[in-house]
């Protein structure tokens, strides 16, 4: 008998319809790309903001110092920038490149938080939860207004709409064209045909979405749901074509992967990155971006446009390459040609695109759909920066008598004695008082902080307690390295409307042993505080200027500042002190910088005095008083009647004498000091050093208040009398 041979095709074999090296890629992506999806949309955590753009008004130094601050909290949740006013601020919200702006009113205690009408309800509810934690920390309030379009919400959905109905056009465009004629184009006049067919019909398809869901009639409003419709029927080819079926169900989990947060009506800047740059790198999350600013501001933005235009271009170039290299080197297509009759035909070809696109689609849709919205995180609660401790009863103070009485009284726990005592005049008539190493008495015993402050009036004298109760500026603790306090030397008060802003000059200090004098100075520091009238001085920014440098040799910059001028013709006179470590010079020698004093905080813009001109160089700075028989390490610089002083202790520690040196300018020449004071050494053991001038504390002219620290050698001495460790005053004769 003859066996006629069939002519039907043969039943496809799974491994056939899905190759196993195919197969395990796909289930792997997916597994992963679902899972992202899935902790995206469910929020296996809380939601916290990250890098949210922002802006800050306010006085130009007040507001780079808010905006460090807030670039400081944990977690990074706000990218901030300083703005001149409050119109510029508005503009950055009108035109999306800030999401909040802050205004700084230190003239009230209540700052404005502006919020755009476009942001996402969980987005405000995150950045006010977090504003309102940092401006109770410097004891302050914040208002929360609204800004931009009433129905900015309704046209950011109208825009996720849009690009959602474009997106699933162009994929069912490619899918039905693959369904119809195969996964790959039999030549290339065909393969011409169905790309352009399905261009066109995706430019008309998306420009009818634009019109129908984003109503504005412009060009560009019909150009990005066409242009991301054409972008996902291309970009749904390109894998296709690399990929056969599978690149199908892989265009399906990339969609909805890297759009799942703008599925979820989730903002990018809550999942955090990189996670949020990426949605901002994929065709759904940058035509949303493309088609909020065209429904908002009525324009083209320019980066998410790219980003879908070069999708579009990089699709179409896999298309072609794909098509020339299986030419050239006669590789086959995915599925195509007799791979089709293997495997069932073109109808083969349509039961194994259904069993991918229609599961995967109808899962993702669920997770998008079903999967209820996180919930914001809480932000973490801050200690507050500083508090006034209770009113210590002082009594009139009239005279130097007095300032030396209030020196011994007992005090409270939170000042039983501290070194240095640079003081600084508020515009309320108050004065701050800033002390080096501190004596607390807490729960554990007496122990000693790197620096504290004393708030002074006609009734009272209260100290200016950070909640955690360490140091007022805290120490600098960085892994791997001895912690670093900062010991105050020298004050700077601007007078603003409202409130004072106070510059402390600090040196920071290393601890190098056991011993008192076993520590290292590393440099300059600048404290800034904000002092509202009647109101608690607030840390606003700690700086460290230039990089750490061990060394006495090194210029201790902010050894004495002195401000001069008015309006905008002011100068900040910086003096620093240095000390070559010879045996023949126990001194320290004299140079000075001048800044304006909004530029304080940054050195590059510091200029040093050369002996005849402001050069841009630090090592240019001249020796204006020799280190030998030179002043202490760190004075008083003043000027009274025109004339310029430097008061001080010759010879640092080996001093006996309260020196003046005097000038016509700050830049000299000096004179060789005058003697005004004799500084008792005391019995064995005690210190006297650190004579400091205070010119607006009983002025009189011909004359000035200067204080010198003491102290004693033996610790124990100390802690069980600390009087031996407070300022003690005196008034001396200024010579001419």
């Amino acid at each position: 008998m003859t066996t006629i041979a069939s002519t039907a095709p043969d039943r496809p074999r799974w491994r056939q319809i899905s190759p196993p090296v195919v197969s395990a890629l796909l289930a792997l992506v997916v597994v992963a790309e679902v899972a992202w999806a899935a902790l995206v949309l469910a929020g296996s955590d809380d939601l916290v903001p990250h890098a949210v753009p922002a802006v800050v008004v306010g006085d130009p130094v007040v507001a780079e110092s808010v905006a460090r601050q807030y670039d400081d909290l944990p977690g990074d949740p706000f990218d901030l920038r300083a703005v001149a006013d409050e119109e510029s601020a508005r503009a950055a919200l009108a035109d999306g490149s800030a999401r909040a702006a802050l205004v700084v009113d230190l003239d009230g205690s209540t700052d404005r938080l502006l919020l755009a009408s476009s942001n996402d309800d969980l987005l405000d509810a995150a950045i006010r939860d977090r504003v309102e934690e940092v401006e109770r920390r410097i004891d302050r309030l914040v208002a929360v207004d609204v800004v931009g379009p009433a129905d900015a919400d309704e046209r950011q959905g109208s825009a996720r709409v849009a690009v959602a109905l474009a997106l699933l056009l162009g994929f069912l465009l490619a899918v039905g064209t693959s369904l119809r004629d195969g996964p790959v184009a039999r030549d290339l006049r065909h393969g011409l045909r169905r790309t352009l067919l399905v261009g066109a019909l995706s430019v008309v398809g998306g420009a009818v979405i634009g019109l129908l869901t984003l109503r504005g009639g412009t060009w560009a409003e019909v150009l990005v749901p066409a242009a991301v419709a054409g972008t996902g029927a291309a970009f749904t080819f390109a894998l296709e074509a690399l990929f056969g079926w599978a690149g199908l169900g892989l265009a399906v989990v990339a969609f909805f992967a890297t759009g799942a947060p703008v599925l979820a009506r989730v903002d990018p800047t809550l999942v955090g990155r990189p996670w949020s740059d990426l949605a901002a790198l994929g065709v759904p999350g940058a035509g949303v971006d493309a088609a909020t600013a065209v429904s908002l501001h009525r324009e083209l933005a320019v980066v998410p446009v790219t980003v879908v235009l070069v999708w579009l271009v990089a699709s179409l170039l896999v298309i072609t390459l794909a098509r020339v290299v299986r030419r050239r080197h006669d590789v086959p297509a995915p599925v195509g040609g007799e791979g089709l009759r293997q495997v069932g035909g073109v109808r083969g070809w349509r039961v194994r695109v259904l069993g991918v696109v229609v599961p995967l689609t109808a899962a993702m849709l669920a997770l998008a759909v079903v999967v209820p919205r996180s919930e914001v995180a809480a932000a973490p609660r801050l200690a507050s920066l500083a508090a006034s401790a209770d009113c210590v009863r002082s009594g009139p103070v009239t005279s130097v008598a007095d300032l030396n009485r209030i020196a011994g009284l007992r005090g409270t726990d939170d000042f039983r004695g501290g070194d240095v005592g640079a003081d600084a005049l508020l515009q309320d008539g108050r004065r701050a008082w800033l002390f080096g190493d501190t004596l607390r008495e807490g729960p554990a015993g007496p122990r000693y902080v790197r620096n504290s402050m004393l708030v002074t009036d006609e009734r009272c004298i209260r100290a200016v307690v950070p909640e955690a109760g360490g140091a007022l500026v805290p120490d600098r603790a960085r892994p791997g390295e001895s912690p670093v306090g900062y010991w105050p030397m020298s004050t700077v008060v601007d007078h603003r409307t409202g409130y004072d802003l106070l510059y402390v000059t600090t040196q920071r200090v290393r601890t190098t042993g056991p011993d008192a004098f076993d520590f290292e100075n590393l440099g300059l520091s600048v404290a800034v505080f904000v002092v509202p009238l009647g109101g608690t001085p607030q840390l606003l920014e700690q700086r460290d200027i230039g990089p750490d440098r061990a060394g006495r040799e090194h210029p201790a910059w902010g050894a004495a500042t002195t401000l001069v001028g008015s309006g905008d013709d002011r100068w900040l006179y910086v003096f620093g002190t240095a000390n070559p470590g010879t045996d023949q010079a126990w001194g320290y020698s004299l140079r000075v910088a001048r800044v304006r004093p909004d530029d304080l905080l940054h050195q590059a813009r510091w200029r040093y005095w050369d002996g005849s001109g402001w050069s841009v160089r630090e090592d240019d700075a001249r020796e204006m008083i020799p280190a030998r028989d030179g002043v202490s390490q760190t004075l008083s610089v003043f000027t009274q009647d025109e004339r310029w002083y430097a008061l001080s202790k010759r010879n640092d520690l080996l001093g006996s004498d309260i020196t003046v040196w005097t000038a016509d300018a700050p830049t000299g020449p000096w004179s060789s000091g005058t003697v005004v004071a004799p500084v008792s050494q005391g019995a064995t053991g005690q210190l006297r050093y650190m004579p400091l001038a205070h010119p607006t504390l009983f002025p009189a002219s011909g004359s000035v208040v200067a204080s010198y620290s003491t102290n004693d050698t033996d610790v124990g001495r100390v802690l069980a009398d600390p009087l031996r460790y407070r300022p003690h005053f005196v008034r001396v004769r200024l010579p001419r």
